[in-house]
C-alpha cells in the first residue's frame, strides 16, 4: 500500500509538477533566470501546478489543431480510456495499467517526454516572442518583477528621444557611500532571487579624482604632462578655481561594485547607431564575403584549369587556392597602415603595433607554401606552424602586459 502511494505520488509529480517547473524555467531564462526561485516555497509550487495544467491543455489542443490541419497525424497510441483509468488507479492507490506491459511503459515515456519538450520550447518562445515584440513594456501583466531591467535599457517610456530604429548603450555613474565617484558603460546588474540589486558590473570603469589646487599642485602638473602625452588612460573633466577633477581607467575589462557600497546611481542612455547603419553595415559584410568568395573561386578556377603552377597533389592546389586570396587582402591592409599617416602623428605607439601584428599574421598564412612547394613535408610544416603560433603568442601577450603596465 505505502509502495502504490509513493509510486502514484511521483507520477503526479511528473504529470502535474514537471511541466510547469520546465516552462517556467525556460520562460525565465536571460535578465531574469532568478525569477525562476522568487517567492516562498508555497507559491512556486503552486505556480508550477497551475503552469502544468496550462501546459497539459496547451499540449492536448496543439496536438488536436495539427491533426487536423496537417496530413499527416501526431498519434501516441494512448487512449483517452488509458488516461481516465490510470487517474482512477491513481485515486484508488491501484498501480496504473499503463505500466503492466512494456509497450506501455515506452509509449508513456514518449507521450511524457514530448509534454516536456513541448513545455521547454513554449517557454523558451514566450520569452523570445515577448521580448522581440517589446510586449513586457506595453502590458503591465507581462513585466517581470524587476523593474530595473526596464530602467537600464533604453525605451519609449524612460527615453523620450528613443526610437525603434536606435541603438543605445546605458552609462552609468554611481557614487559610493565612501564619497567615490565611478563612471562606466553598464555590463550587468546581478539580482538575488527577490529582484534586489546584489552588485552592479561596469565596462570601461573610470574613477573621478579631486585635486586641490592649492595643496596638489604638483600632481596635477603631471595629469596635465599626461593628457598633453594623449595617455588613454585619463580624462580630464573639469578645472575651478579651487579644484582640478579628471577621471581615471580603472585596470580590468569588467569592474563591479557591491550594494552595500551603493548609495546613488545615476543613468544615461548613449545613442551609438541606428536600425539603417546597422542594415549598412550588414549589407556591407554580405557584400565583402561575397567578393572575397568570387576572388577564391575565380583563382582556383584559373589556376586548376590553366595549370600555372605544377602541383603534385590535389591538397596542396586547394591549400594554395585558399591561403593566396587572404595573404593579397593582408599585403593590402598591411600597405594602407604602413601609409596611414594620421595614425603615424597621433599614435606612434598604436601604428608601429597595427604594422607588426598584419605582419605576423602574413607571415602565419605564408607558412603552409613550405608544404605547398615541397619545402618541407607536411608534418614539419605543421610542427613550425605549431611553434611559430605558440611564439607569437607569447610575443603578444607580453607587449600586452607592457602596454598595461
Amino acid at each position: 500500500m505505502n509502495i502504490n502511494i509513493a509510486f502514484n505520488t511521483i507520477i503526479y509529480i511528473m504529470v502535474f509538477l514537471f511541466p510547469g517547473i520546465l516552462f517556467r524555467r525556460a520562460f525565465f531564462s536571460g535578465d531574469f533566470n532568478k525569477h525562476f526561485e522568487s517567492g516562498n516555497t508555497f507559491e512556486r509550487l503552486l505556480w508550477n501546478m497551475l503552469t502544468s495544467i496550462l501546459m497539459l491543455v496547451a499540449f492536448c489542443l496543439s496536438i488536436h489543431f495539427c491533426n487536423l490541419l496537417l496530413p499527416f497525424k501526431i498519434e501516441f497510441d494512448l487512449k483517452t480510456s488509458d488516461i481516465t483509468d490510470t487517474f482512477t488507479c491513481i485515486y484508488e492507490n491501484r498501480l496504473p495499467t499503463l505500466f503492466i506491459s512494456e509497450t506501455r511503459i515506452i509509449q508513456t515515456i514518449s507521450l511524457l517526454f514530448s509534454i516536456y519538450s513541448f513545455s521547454i520550447l513554449l517557454g523558451f518562445f514566450s520569452n523570445r516572442i515577448i521580448f522581440y515584440l517589446g510586449l513586457e513594456k506595453r502590458f503591465s501583466v507581462l513585466q517581470f518583477q524587476n523593474n530595473w531591467h526596464y530602467l537600464t535599457n533604453s525605451n519609449k517610456q524612460n527615453n523620450i528621444s528613443h526610437s525603434i530604429k536606435d541603438i543605445y548603450y546605458t552609462k552609468v555613474d554611481i557614487k559610493t557611500k565612501a564619497e567615490e565617484l565611478f563612471t562606466g558603460k553598464l555590463h550587468v546588474i546581478s539580482y538575488d532571487k527577490e529582484g534586489k540589486i546584489e552588485a552592479i558590473t561596469l565596462q570601461e570603469a573610470y574613477k573621478f579624482y579631486r585635486l586641490s589646487i592649492v595643496n596638489d599642485l604638483e600632481k596635477i602638473n603631471e595629469i596635465k604632462q599626461a593628457l598633453s602625452d594623449n595617455d588613454p588612460h585619463i580624462i580630464f573633466h573639469s578645472e575651478t578655481a579651487n579644484n582640478f577633477i579628471y577621471r581615471k581607467r580603472i585596470k580590468g575589462d569588467l569592474f563591479t561594485i557591491f550594494n552595500n557600497d551603493l548609495e546613488n546611481i545615476s543613468i544615461t542612455y548613449i545613442k551609438i547607431s541606428n536600425f539603417y547603419e546597422k542594415f549598412q553595415k550588414t549589407v556591407k559584410t554580405i557584400l565583402s564575403i561575397i567578393i572575397l568568395s568570387a576572388t577564391i573561386f575565380s583563382i582556383s578556377y584559373a589556376i586548376w584549369d590553366f595549370k600555372f603552377i605544377p602541383f603534385s597533389s590535389y591538397y596542396k592546389r586547394l591549400t594554395f587556392c585558399i591561403t593566396s586570396p587572404l595573404i593579397l587582402i593582408l599585403l593590402i591592409l598591411l600597405l594602407i597602415s604602413i601609409f596611414d599617416r594620421k595614425l603615424l602623428i597621433e599614435n606612434r605607439k598604436k601604428y608601429k603595433n597595427q604594422i607588426k601584428e598584419i605582419f605576423c599574421i602574413l607571415i602565419l598564412l605564408s607558412l603552409p607554401y613550405l608544404y605547398i612547394f615541397d619545402i618541407f613535408r607536411f608534418i614539419f610544416t605543421l610542427i613550425i606552424i605549431i611553434i611559430y603560433l605558440l611564439a607569437l603568442g607569447k610575443i603578444l601577450g607580453s607587449q600586452t602586459e607592457k602596454s598595461d603596465a
